[in-house]
Formats: structure tokens, sequence, C-alpha cells
């Protein structure tokens, strides 16, 4: 299942992030077994009007390459 949430604050503009996080839930348990960030961008255009200064400052997504 794939979910939006408001992930860590943007280190250009200190507004909250939005994340695109996929879950693995299992009939079994309540809660999520495992999930994974596939994206993240900030609401207010940080990621598309400064993507150098964005990929430099923003950590990266587990399992991103450096």
């Amino acid at each position: 299942m794939e979910i939006t949430r408001d992930g860590i604050p943007c280190t250009l503009c200190h507004r909250g992030t939005t994340e695109l996080v996929y879950l693995v839930l299992s009939a079994q348990s309540p809660f999520p077994l495992r999930e994974q960030i596939n994206d993240r961008w900030c609401p207010t255009g940080c990621h598309l009007t400064r993507p150098d200064q964005w990929s430099e400052t923003m950590p990266l997504l587990p399992g991103s390459d450096a």
C-alpha cells in the first residue's frame, strides 16, 4: 500500500517535506511490517527550482545510489 505523509524538514526552506511511502501490511499485525520511502519532495518547490542544492543538502532516500 502506498501513502503520502509529512516528512523531514526541507534544508532549503525549512518547511516539512512530503514523502511517498510504501507500507508492507499483514493481516496478523495492526502495524506495518516494513516501510520504504520511494520519493520525497518539498511543497514549496525547492526540489524543482534548486535541484542541485536540493540533492546536495537533503539526505538520500534509503536504497538510493550515492
